[in-house]
C-alpha cells in the first residue's frame, strides 16, 4: 500500500503522505491562471490564450440573481441585465451595441448576459486588432459593474421587451414548470422568483425600485472580471487595478444570504396533465446534500459519480432493446441539482396506457443495480472510457477556446469549486482510477437510490388523467418492484465481455487498393487521391486540434431516386442498419466494442445524397476506417433490432403531439413544400409502409458500389502517413462503376403570394413567420450580397420592431441558398408577439423593407457586416469543422473549393450601390409566404 501511495503522491507533485493525508489536501488552483482581489473585494482572473491570435474573452460575473429580489422587485434582476445594454457613462443609450457591432462583435451570438436565481454573467468576447479595443473591453465591463444610468425612457421601452420575452415562454412547458418546479426545490425561496418575473411588477416597477436593487447588489464584493486571451497578463493585471479599485461598495452593504432547499426526509407525489402533452412521462428525483468540489477526496468522489453515470448508462442502453415493449425510453443518473442540492434522477417514458408495465420494467433494473450492484467487466469498460476522454481532453488543452477557460472560472467564484486545470485532472484521473473499487461504485448505488427525499411527478395527457395513479397507488409499485429476482451477472457473462473485447474488428483484413493519382491544391493545403476503385479522397491536414480527424463521404442519389411507396423504408434504412449493426457485432455487442475508443462512423440516406460520417483520434483512425468498411460491406439485417424500433416509434404516435408549436411548424412546412407528400411528420400510417427486407435492399443499393463516393478528410494527421490505411479500407471497398445522380423532386417554395393562418392553443401570444424566396444566379459574390441583406434585415428589424415598437423580444431573420437542385434563395423573418400586435408589427417589416429598398442599406450597417465577416471568418478558419463543412459543399455541388480564396476580395468589393441593387432583385415581394400563428380564441373574433 505505500509504494500505491508513494506513486499516487509523486504522480500529483505531491510530497509522500498517508492515503487519508493526502485525500484532505485541498486541490490547486490552475498555475495557468492569475487571480487576485482588490481592496475593496472585487475579484480578477487574467489567463493568456493564443489559441485565437489578437482575440480576448471578457467576462463580468455577479453574485447577484433573482433570489435577492423582494416582492416588489421580482424580474429586476434580469430587467437590470437589459438596461445594461441601454445605457451607461460611457456608452449611452444604445451606442454600447452600435460600437461594439462596428467592431465586428454581434449583439446575441457574440456579445451576451444571462440571469438566474443566484448569479448575472455578462459576456463580451472581442477582436483586439486595434490596441484600443482592448481598453473599450475593460471599459465596457467598468460600465456594466456600477456605471448603468437607467434613463427612465429606456427602462419605458424595454418594459414591452421583457414582457414580449415573458410571453414568449408561455404554453404547455411552462403551464407544467409552474406546478412541478416548487416540488423540485421543495417550496423553497427559489420557487417564487423565476428570474422572469411578474408581470405586475415589470408594467409598473419605478426607476427608483430597480436603482435600489442595483445600489444594494451590484457591488465590487460579489463581483469578478474574467480576461481570457492573446494578452499580456501583467498588464491587464495593472490596468483592472487602475479601472476597478476605486469601485465603491455601499456604506453599509447588505449582507448576501445563501439560501437552501431543506431537506426534509419526507417524499412528494404529483401527477399534471395538459392537453398540449404528448405522452406520459415520470420522473423520480432523490435529493441529497451537495459538497463542493475542494479537495483531493471531493475529486475521487466527483470521478466516482462520472464513472457512476457512465455503467448506469451502458447498462441501460444495453437493455434497452429487451425491453422495447415495456416502455418508450429511460434515463438516470447521478448530478448537482441546485443551490445545496445534488440528485438522483430516474425518467420514465411510458407507452401509452402501460405507466405500470414501464415502471416495473424500469424500476426493476434500478433494484437489481442497488441490490447486486454492477460487474467489474463494466467498471472496466467504464473506467478505460473515462480515461481516454480526459486524456484527450489533456491533448487538446492548448488549443482550447477562450471561453471554456472563462467558464470555469465563472464556477470558481460563484460556487468555490476548485480548478486545478485539465493538465492537473488527467494527472489525478490516472493516478486515483486504480483505487476506485467496483465496491465504492456499487456503494453509491446504495447511497443514492434511497427512500427518504423521493419525488415522483407524472406527466400526461388531458385524455389520460383518469387512468393515472395515485400516490398511494404509486407507494405500492415501489414496494412491489423495488426488490429483484433477477439472477447476478454471472463469470459467463463476464467471460463474454473479455472475450469481446479481444475479437478483432474485421476477421480478414480486406484486399488493398492503391493511390493510383495525387494531385495538390497547395493554396488550400489540399491533397486530392484518387484509389484504383475509383473513390476520391480530399486531405486537409490541420494543427487546428492536436488529435482530432474529422470526415464525410457522399455520393449522389439518395432517397430521391426511389418511389413514393418506398420513401419512408428509404429514409429510415441507415438508421435500422445502425441499430442491427455490422459484421460480427449487432448492435449492442458493437456498441460495447467501441466503449472506450475515440472513433466512429455512422451511414446516412439523405434526400439527395448517401453517405457516412465519422471522428477518431490519431491513434483510432483505423477503427474509424474500420467501421467504415464494415457498413458498406457487411451490414446486419437483424429482426429483434426492427421490431424494437419501430415499437418504440409506433409507442411515440400513438399520441400525437397537439401543441401549438407542432401545428405551426407543420402546415410552414407543408405550404413551403407545396404540400409535397414527403415533407409531412410521419404517421403510424407511415410507419407501417416501412419493411426490413426492403430498408436491406435499399441500404445494400447505395452503399454496394463506392466508385462515386467522395471522401473528405480533416484533421491533425500526415497526408502520407495515412495512405497505407486509405488503400486497406477505402481501396478495397467494392466499386462496379456506376454513374447516377440524385432526381429533381420538385420541392421548392411555391411561387406568388401565399397567407395561411392558424389557431391554435390558449396562450395569448401569437408566432409570425414570413419568407420572401425566389431563383438567383448562384456565385459567391451573389451569396455574398445575400448574407449582407440578411444582417441588414436582423439589423432592421431589431431596431424597429424591438427597439421602436417595444412589441417583440428577439426577431430572427434566417438566409438559405440552394446551388442543387435549382439555385434558389429564401430570408425567412419571424417573432412571437401579442395576437393584437401581429398585424401593426407586420406592417412594420414590410415599411422597413420598403425604406432599404428606397434608400438602400445605411453605410454603418454594411461596415458592421464586412466587420462581424471578417471577424467570424478568421476565427472559422481555424476549425475543423469549418473546412469539413465547407469542402463538403464544394465537392458535392462540383464547385471550385478554391473559392474560398476569393472570400476577403468579394466582402471589400461589396459596396453600397449593389447592395441597393441587390436589394430590390431580391426583396421584390413577388414571392412570398405569410404564414401565422393565433390563439384558439381570436378564431372567434375574426
Amino acid at each position: 500500500m505505500k509504494s500505491y501511495i508513494k506513486k499516487i503522491t509523486l504522480a500529483i507533485g505531491l510530497s509522500l503522505l498517508t492515503f487519508s493525508q493526502l485525500l484532505a489536501q485541498e486541490l490547486p488552483l490552475n498555475p495557468e491562471v492569475t487571480r487576485g482581489k482588490l481592496p475593496n473585494g472585487f475579484t480578477y482572473y487574467v489567463q493568456k490564450n493564443t489559441n485565437h491570435k489578437k482575440r480576448v474573452t471578457l467576462y463580468l460575473v455577479n453574485k447577484v440573481g433573482s433570489i435577492l429580489e423582494t416582492e416588489e422587485q421580482r424580474g429586476l434582476a434580469h430587467f437590470m441585465e437589459h438596461m445594461s445594454f441601454n445605457g451607461s457613462t460611457h456608452f449611452p443609450g444604445a451606442t454600447l451595441v452600435d460600437f461594439l457591432e462596428k467592431a465586428g462583435v454581434r449583439f446575441g451570438a457574440d456579445l451576451n448576459a444571462y440571469t438566474s436565481f443566484d448569479e448575472t454573467v455578462y459576456q463580451l468576447p472581442i477582436p483586439i486588432d486595434k490596441p484600443e479595443m482592448l481598453n473599450s473591453g475593460l471599459q465596457v465591463i467598468r460600465d456594466w459593474a456600477a456605471e448603468a444610468t437607467l434613463d427612465p425612457k429606456e427602462i419605458d421601452k424595454e418594459r414591452g421587451v421583457v414582457l414580449e420575452e415573458k410571453r414568449l415562454r408561455n404554453g404547455g412547458q411552462q403551464r407544467i414548470q409552474q406546478q412541478t418546479f416548487p416540488y423540485m426545490v421543495n417550496h423553497s425561496r427559489y420557487a417564487d422568483r423565476e428570474p422572469i418575473g411578474t408581470e405586475a411588477v415589470l408594467k409598473n416597477f419605478t426607476r427608483e425600485t430597480i436603482l435600489s436593487f442595483y445600489k444594494d447588489w451590484y457591488r465590487p464584493d460579489l463581483q469578478a472580471i474574467i480576461v481570457v486571451g492573446d494578452v499580456d497578463v501583467k498588464d491587464i493585471v495593472q490596468r483592472i487595478h487602475k479601472l476597478f479599485s476605486d469601485l465603491k461598495a455601499p456604506a453599509v452593504p447588505k449582507p448576501r444570504p445563501e439560501y437552501t432547499i431543506e431537506l426534509s426526509g419526507k417524499n412528494q407525489f404529483l401527477a399534471v396533465t395538459d392537453k398540449e402533452v404528448q405522452g406520459t412521462m415520470m420522473q423520480i428525483m432523490i435529493k441529497h446534500p451537495h459538497k463542493k468540489l475542494l479537495t483531493h477526496a471531493d475529486y475521487m468522489d466527483y470521478i466516482k459519480m462520472n464513472l457512476f453515470n457512465q455503467v448506469l448508462a451502458a447498462r441501460f442502453q444495453s437493455v434497452s432493446q429487451k425491453n422495447a415493449s415495456r416502455y418508450i425510453g429511460v434515463s438516470a443518473g447521478l448530478a448537482p441539482f441546485m443551490a445545496n442540492v445534488e440528485a438522483f434522477t430516474a425518467n420514465l417514458s411510458a407507452r401509452p396506457g402501460e405507466l405500470e408495465k414501464g415502471f416495473a420494467a424500469f424500476w426493476s433494473e434500478i433494484s437489481k443495480i442497488k441490490d447486486q450492484g454492477f460487474t467489474a467487466a463494466e467498471l472496466d469498460l467504464a473506467k478505460m472510457q473515462y480515461l481516454n476522454g480526459m486524456q484527450a481532453m489533456a491533448s487538446e488543452g492548448d488549443k482550447k477556446q477562450s471561453a471554456q477557460y472563462a467558464q470555469e472560472y465563472v464556477r470558481h467564484f460563484l460556487n468555490g469549486n476548485a480548478i486545478p486545470g485539465i493538465t492537473k485532472e488527467a494527472e489525478l484521473t490516472e493516478a486515483y482510477l486504480p483505487a476506485i473499487s467496483l465496491g465504492h461504485i456499487n456503494q453509491m448505488a446504495k447511497q443514492y437510490i434511497s427512500e427518504v427525499n423521493r419525488d415522483v411527478v407524472i406527466i400526461g395527457p388531458e385524455t389520460a388523467k383518469a387512468g393515472l395513479p395515485n400516490e398511494h397507488q404509486v407507494n405500492e409499485w415501489f414496494a412491489k418492484y423495488g426488490t429483484t429476482t433477477a439472477p447476478a451477472a454471472n463469470a459467463e457473462e463476464e467471460k463474454a465481455v473479455l472475450a469481446l473485447a479481444k475479437m478483432p474488428m474485421i476477421a480478414v483484413p480486406p484486399v488493398k487498393g492503391k493511390v493510383v493519382s495525387s494531385t495538390k491544391i497547395k493554396e488550400l493545403n489540399l491533397t486530392e487521391l484518387k484509389l484504383s476503385n475509383g473513390v476520391r479522397v480530399i486531405l486537409k491536414p490541420t494543427t487546428f486540434k492536436n488529435d482530432e480527424v474529422s470526415f464525410t463521404a457522399f455520393s449522389p442519389g439518395g432517397t430521391s431516386i426511389y418511389s413514393d411507396a418506398d420513401f419512408q423504408t428509404a429514409t429510415n434504412a441507415a438508421s435500422l442498419i445502425v441499430e442491427g449493426g455490422i459484421g460480427d457485432f449487432n448492435g449492442e455487442t458493437l456498441r460495447q466494442k467501441l466503449n472506450g475508443k475515440q472513433a466512429g462512423a455512422n451511414p446516412f440516406i439523405g434526400e439527395r445524397i448517401e453517405g457516412i460520417s465519422g471522428y477518431s483520434n490519431a491513434k483510432e483512425l483505423e477503427t474509424a476506417l474500420q467501421l467504415t468498411y464494415l457498413y458498406f460491406t457487411e451490414p446486419r439485417k437483424d429482426t429483434a433490432a426492427f421490431t424494437a424500433t419501430m415499437s418504440r416509434a409506433k409507442a411515440t404516435l400513438a399520441n400525437p403531439i397537439n401543441t401549438p408549436e407542432k401545428m405551426f411548424g407543420d402546415t410552414l412546412t407543408a405550404v413551403m413544400s407545396n404540400y409535397h407528400l414527403r415533407m409531412k411528420s410521419p404517421t403510424l400510417a407511415d410507419l407501417e409502409k416501412i419493411n426490413l427486407d426492403r430498408a436491406f435492399e435499399i441500404y445494400k443499393e447505395r452503399f454496394n458500389d463506392a466508385s462515386d463516393f467522395t471522401f473528405i478528410i480533416v484533421g491533425n494527421f500526415d497526408p502520407v502517413k495515412i495512405r497505407p490505411l486509405l488503400e486497406q479500407y477505402l481501396g478495397s471497398l467494392p466499386a462496379t462503376g456506376r454513374k447516377e445522380s440524385a432526381k429533381d423532386l420538385g420541392i421548392q417554395i411555391p411561387s406568388g403570394v401565399i397567407k395561411k393562418t392558424i389557431y391554435s392553443g390558449a396562450e395569448d401570444k401569437a408566432t409570425v413567420q414570413l419568407i420572401i424566396s425566389g431563383n438567383y444566379e448562384y456565385s459567391e459574390a451573389h451569396n455574398m450580397q445575400l448574407q449582407a441583406i440578411k444582417q441588414v434585415l436582423e439589423l432592421r428589424m431589431l431596431e424597429r420592431l424591438r427597439e421602436k415598437e417595444g412589441g417583440v423580444y428577439s426577431p430572427s431573420v434566417s438566409l438559405n441558398v440552394s446551388h442543387s437542385p435549382r439555385t434558389r434563395y429564401a430570408f425567412g423573418i419571424s417573432f412571437g408577439c401579442s395576437p393584437a400586435n401581429v398585424e401593426m408589427l407586420i406592417a412594420a417589416v414590410w415599411q422597413e423593407i420598403a425604406k432599404i429598398k428606397a434608400e438602400g442599406a445605411f453605410p454603418e450597417d454594411l461596415a458592421k457586416f464586412k466587420a462581424e465577416k471578417k471577424v467570424g471568418m478568421t476565427n472559422a478558419l481555424e476549425t475543423n469543422g469549418f473546412w469539413l463543412n465547407y469542402l463538403s459543399n464544394q465537392y458535392q455541388e462540383q464547385l471550385d473549393p478554391k473559392d474560398i480564396l476569393n472570400y476577403t476580395k468579394n466582402l471589400e468589393n461589396l459596396n453600397g450601390a449593389a447592395l441597393k441593387t441587390a436589394i430590390n432583385t431580391y426583396l421584390d415581394g413577388k414571392n412570398y409566404v405569410r404564414v401565422v400563428l393565433l390563439p384558439d380564441n381570436q378564431k372567434v373574433i375574426r
